[in-house]
């Protein structure tokens, strides 16, 4: 850009972009050869701008992936807010970096620095949205904190493994975005200096005009989806990430509140509150009978996957046990899963027990009752934090440092070191409790290369492929991978289970088996698990043997909360008790009919006989509360199905509160 040579009245700096003959761009070039600091200017200001733009138009070209995933059959009003609401999320998303450009553009920066921070902002900004495509591509759902806890975990790396492919691409991803934005911002001076800094908002007003036109569209709609309760919709702005969303309900009266006033208040989390579990120590009577009490969990084991073809070991195994034909993990994650499965607690109570670093009762009474402890397991224990919740009273019991990269070669070094601790002679006749996890069917589904009986299976999983389809001969692929991996954990599992017998010690031990969550291979349009309540991501194989269990088949609805009342009540604890500590049943004396509860990260699964719940955790989000079917869709006449369901789920929000004490109370960590 030209302008005028600035006017002085003695010496002073000159800005070189006010010298006579000098253009904007040479200017620049010459600008980020030297690094100088220059003084603010509204040229690069006006630039800035346009690469802002420019990038705003990038950003919805990575985002239209988002709508990948819309029903072809979609009507018009729903078909323009998705692309409206597209335009307006990331519009929203890219405000952040665009505003923090635009202070360091009108700042003392040197030219070389501020295109620098342009360059990595809007690099590092592109390629988190493409990343986070992919992950709503997998999962429906988008970079949150359940991934952050992933990134800043200790030991979460056992839970992931990316490919050195997908790191080549995120790496040759950066580099062009970068060369990208160097292209546009000289395009930009080049824009500037052709028009010599006339007229330069001009052409923005275009595109400010498009962008504000698609947020009063899609507004409009939200609203109206609002005050209609119109959860359909409600549902469809999770497909955004960072969804601004208007609830214009909240400042209406009359028969809007009216109609909120039908739908019951629940309530299933609390900030803040501390945890009210009985003080008193529990024991069991000194007569009781003392079994040994081995756990053994096979990470991602959905319950079809029980069977003589794909895990032979444990179906032989459950031929002499009690079967249990429609069992519910507490959770559709491991952390959530196992929770309840040690705890006999929904899943929502987690985060306090995690802030109070609470054990669990389970654990509790049987160390008191001269138990000895052991846990085996091939994936870290510090992702999720048990080492903080489930075993933090018996840390040093905690085996989970096996030396090797592969899950597939940690489970073999879990069965051998299991086989060598349940062989070595015992100091004292006191029983034992063990827990034992076998990792090698998650993700990405381990196994030996010699031990491959379902064919054809993907040699690895390509996830921007699976993010993109869900072709059935790719969906067979992966999920001959997963049998494969089941397959050789079996015969992990069958050894141990040998090992045990070997050691004299079986018929005097309750051992159960069971799967911590299930797995999905787009059944339901998802992939893996974490991303819906359905069968295929909750629903897990429960056996059950030992002294005084009669064998056969369970069929009446039974969960993972059930398992530590049931454990401990087979050990003497007075079931007159059960409801003072845990929300759970007893395993060998089901109900008919249950209403059943699942955990993910920021939100709850109910089961009931009509449909499955998603119920928020947070209670400021009521239209989120929407009604499914077993195939993840949404039920008609939601507002009519909801209000059948309502005492269901003022018992869900009660069984999750009734452990809670006031915000900001806490009982003390050493009392039970």
């Amino acid at each position: 850009m030209r302008g005028p040579t600035a006017s002085r009245s003695g010496p002073g700096p000159v800005n070189r972009y006010d010298v006579p003959g000098m253009s904007a761009t040479s200017s620049a070039l010459a600008d980020l050869g030297a690094g100088a600091v220059r003084v603010p200017r509204p040229g690069r200001l006006r630039a800035t701008l346009f690469v802002g733009l420019a990038n705003l138009g990038l950003a919805c070209l990575i985002g239209t992936s988002y709508l990948d995933s819309l029903p072809p059959d979609l009507g018009p009003r729903l078909w323009c807010f998705a692309h409206a609401g597209l335009l307006t999320s990331l519009l929203t998303l890219a405000l952040v970096p665009g505003s923090f450009l635009a202070l360091a553009a009108v700042s003392r920066l040197g030219e070389r620095t501020f295109l620098v921070a342009q360059t990595l902002t809007w690099s590092l900004f592109h390629l988190t949205l493409f990343i986070d495509t992919r992950v709503f591509g997998l999962y429906h759902y988008h970079l949150n904190g359940a991934a952050w806890n992933l990134l800043t975990t200790r030991g979460s790396q056992d839970s992931y493994h990316l490919g050195a492919r997908i790191w080549a691409l995120g790496i040759a991803m950066f580099a062009l975005f970068s060369i990208g934005q160097w292209l546009l911002w000289k395009l930009a001076w080049l824009r500037i200096e052709r028009t010599r800094g006339r007229n330069q908002l001009r052409s923005a007003y275009g595109l400010v005009f498009l962008f504000a036109g698609s947020i009063a569209v899609e507004k409009t709609i939200y609203a109206d989806a609002d005050l209609s309760r119109d959860r359909e919709l409600v549902a469809m702005s999770k497909m955004f990430p960072i969804y601004p969303r208007l609830r214009v309900s909240e400042f209406m009266g009359g028969t809007v509140h009216a109609a909120q006033a039908r739908a019951p208040r629940i309530e299933v989390r609390r900030e803040g509150a501390g945890l009210a579990l009985p003080s008193g120590a529990f024991q069991l009577p000194s007569d009781s009978p003392r079994p040994n009490i081995l756990i053994l969990v096979v990470d991602s084991w959905r319950k079809d996957m029980l069977n003589p073809e794909v895990t032979p070991r444990l179906w032989a195994f459950a031929q002499g046990a009690r079967r249990f034909e429609d069992h519910l993990s507490g959770g559709n994650a491991t952390r959530f899963g196992l929770f309840s499965l040690l705890y006999g607690l929904h899943g929502s109570y987690w985060w306090p027990v995690l802030e109070e670093q609470r054990s669990p009762l389970l654990v509790d009474v049987l160390m008191q009752a001269g138990y000895g402890a052991r846990v085996f397991s091939s994936a870290s224990m510090e992702f999720p934090e048990f080492r903080s919740t489930a075993w933090v009273s018996i840390q040093a019991s905690v085996e989970d440092q096996f030396p090797s990269e592969r899950r597939a070669v940690r489970d073999e070094l879990l069965g051998r070191r299991f086989a060598e601790w349940i062989a070595e002679p015992k100091t004292t006749s006191a029983p034992f409790f063990a827990f034992a996890l076998l990792d090698s069917a998650h993700q990405t589904y381990d196994f030996p290369a010699d031990q491959t009986p379902f064919r054809p299976f993907a040699e690895e999983l390509d996830y921007l492929e699976m993010a993109r389809t869900h072709d059935e001969l790719l969906r067979e692929r992966v999920r001959n991978r997963y049998q494969n991996a089941l397959y050789y954990a079996d015969s992990i599992a069958g050894a141990m289970l040998d090992a045990l017998e070997c050691s004299g010690q079986l018929e005097n031990t309750i051992v159960l088996i069971t799967g911590d969550h299930g797995e999905e291979f787009a059944e339901n349009g998802h992939w893996g698990h974490t991303s819906n309540f359905t069968p295929e991501q909750v629903s897990v194989p429960m056996i059950l043997r030992g002294p005084g269990i009669e064998p056969g088949i369970e069929r009446r609805p039974t969960s993972h909360v059930d398992v530590a009342a049931t454990l401990l009540e087979a050990c003497g604890l007075p079931e007159s008790l059960r409801g003072s500590w845990t929300v759970g049943g007893n395993l060998l004396s089901p109900s008919l009919k249950r209403e059943r509860v699942v955990a993910g990260w920021d939100e709850l699964g109910l089961w009931t006989a009509d449909a499955i719940f998603r119920v928020p955790l947070d209670i400021e989000r009521p239209l989120e509360l929407a009604a499914y079917d077993s195939h993840w869709n949404l039920l008609a006449d939601q507002d009519r199905v909801i209000a059948e369901q309502a005492q269901a789920l003022q018992e869900l929000s009660r069984a999750c509160t009734m452990f809670l004490a006031p915000s900001g109370a806490r009982v003390a960590r050493g009392s039970r």
